[in-house]
């Protein structure tokens, strides 16, 4: 849910803090107190398009910052694991400048307008008399319908993913075998040549770690060979270390029974005389064993380089050129075999298309009997809200294979008795769009993940009772997640658990837009004003009635 946002320099407001609770939110005001300033604040942090002509006259920036708190099922969206982000909240803004520069932050990190669009797309929803973000949008439609049918669909849903996946990956083998026949002889050409190109080289594994250390010792042969020898002189030399300490022994030995710490310290030097004397052996060798050869070094050059040459073409190191060789001769050997090989994969194309399109077939029945389902639904919410005549029917047709299946969806109603059902888009009265998608969205917030809706007078064009069957909606939805409505209608506004005023002052010449939260009085009298305009005792009394209505509906709700 949004617990902070933070508005600076955009239209008329110059600075704003506004602090939302998790229930319902109500922002009301004059007309022309910027109250669509604050839903097209939260737009920008969700992505849409910036227009510079949002920034306050005479300002060079303007931004907009939001602290999203997140639940403990939204901590865990793979879509924040993908992007790598982490904890109980995110920290989102967008700052604009008089140039058209947008900088985007998310806890900090700088993102694209992109990935704030694809993260910022599961936690809030705005949609409004003009603003038909997800739900006109027909894709959004199958979604519903799978978001409704719930665990039933899920498992069905897995194994079509699955089944795609694995048609996806022999259809790609089959197509390989399908290229055209000089296309084919091409490829067995280069693969025969860098095959013949690696195995003329006849390399080892680690080849060339090993050569490369050979090389530094030779290239350093005469250093290494005075050091060795120098090593070999003080271990072994007449005044060597093993001389050295042959006489330490002898001489504790003579007196080790007359104290057990002699006998302790004897016995450290003997360990150490026959380690310093096994080294001393070892370095000997060592020294008699360094050699430089130049016809070798020559050889490990050339050697070198031609390994360097392959690596060049074929892989960073030798396992990875050997690699590519064996892979060369899988594909040089499918191509080869090609005809025995290209019925094998329509084969197994085939059985992967028959298996996968059964398992559609079974996503495509359950999602027809969901829907059926959810027109009843829609049909039934519609009623309430004043749409009795409303006939709905949802239109399944069939698209390119994908992950999801083959179906496509589109929601189609009729509001009026004698019309046949039309595409949803296509709804020409507001009052009648606005209806449809809180009709949606009551029954979309029991499943949906989206913690935060935001509903722009979508009020707009109803009245009276159907008002209160509007706020009441609208206050179910807020039960399980966030609601911010923007209003002028009385009965939503005391529905609210949350009020906030929004008003235009004058300061210097200059108008600004202000917000306040208001107390239980105050609300008084905006209800009061949002019924009428009047401050009288009788619309105070009507507000007051609207009130204890609104408390005893959100009770029983």
């Amino acid at each position: 849910m949004i617990s902070e946002l933070v508005i600076r320099n955009i239209a008329l407001i110059s600075e704003l803090s506004i602090s939302f609770e998790s229930g319902f939110n109500v922002l009301s005001g004059e007309t022309g107190a910027g109250k669509s300033i604050i839903v097209d604040s939260v737009n920008l942090i969700l992505g849409s398009r910036a227009d510079k002509e949002l920034i306050r006259a005479g300002e060079q920036t303007a931004s907009v910052e939001a602290q999203i708190e997140l639940s403990e099922e939204q901590q865990n969206l793979p879509v924040l694991e993908k992007y790598g982000f982490q904890g109980k909240e995110l920290i989102v803004s967008r700052e604009l400048s008089i140039n058209g520069k947008n900088v985007c932050r998310m806890n900090g990190h700088l993102v694209n307008l992109t990935v704030l669009r694809e993260i910022m797309s599961h936690f809030v929803d705005i949609y409004g008399q003009n603003q038909n973000i997800n739900l006109l949008d027909e894709t959004y439609h199958l979604q519903l319908i799978d978001a409704y049918a719930g665990s039933e669909l899920e498992e069905v849903k897995q194994r079509a993913a699955e089944a795609y996946r694995v048609y996806q990956q022999a259809n790609h083998e089959l197509q390989i075998l399908q290229k055209n026949a000089s296309e084919k002889t091409r490829l067995i050409d280069l693969l025969s040549y860098q095959i013949q190109e690696i195995e003329r080289a006849s390399l080892k594994a680690e080849e060339d770690i090993a050569l490369s250390a050979e090389r530094r010792v030779m290239q350093n042969a005469e250093h290494i060979a005075e050091n060795l020898e120098a090593a070999k002189n003080a271990l072994v030399g007449e005044r060597g270390a093993v001389s050295t300490l042959y006489e330490a022994i002898r001489s504790l030995q003579q007196i080790a029974s007359l104290d057990p710490s002699y006998e302790r310290v004897e016995k450290i030097l003997s360990d150490a005389y026959y380690a310093v004397e096994d080294a001393s052996y070892e370095v000997a060798e060592m020294a008699g064993n360094v050699i430089y050869d130049g016809e070798r070094l020559n050889e490990i050059e050339t050697r070198l380089v031609e390994i360097s040459v392959l690596k060049r073409k074929y892989g960073a190191s030798v396992a990875e050129i050997l690699e590519f060789c064996a892979h060369s001769k899988e594909q040089l050997e499918q191509l080869q075999d090609s005809e025995v090989q290209l019925d094998k994969l329509q084969r197994k194309a085939d059985l992967a298309r028959e298996k996968m399109e059964a398992i559609f077939e079974e996503l495509t029945s359950i999602r027809k009997k969901f829907a059926v389902k959810l027109e009843e639904r829609l049909k039934q919410e519609l009623s309430e809200l004043g749409m009795r005549d409303a006939k709905l029917h949802t239109e399944f047709t069939r698209e390119n294979y994908s992950a999801e299946g083959w179906d496509a969806a589109a929601l189609l109603i009729s509001v009026n008795k004698g019309t046949p059902p039309r595409r949803l888009a296509k709804i020409a009265s507001g009052g009648e769009i606005s209806r449809v998608m809180l009709a949606i969205k009551n029954i979309v917030a029991e499943n949906e993940s989206i913690d935060t809706m935001i509903f722009d007078e979508i009020d707009t064009g109803i009245s009276g009772t159907m008002a209160q069957i509007v706020a009441r909606k609208i206050a179910n939805i807020a039960k399980k997640r966030q609601v911010i409505c923007v209003t002028h209608l009385p009965q939503i506004a005391a529905m609210g658990d949350a009020n906030f005023f929004i008003e235009k002052k004058e300061t210097n010449g200059m108008v600004t837009t202000d917000l306040y939260r208001i107390d239980q009085q105050a609300l008084e009298g905006e209800i009061a004003r949002l019924s009428g305009g009047l401050q009288s005792d009788t619309a105070r009394r009507h507000a007051q009635e609207l009130l204890a209505n609104a408390a005893l509906i959100k009770q029983q709700l």
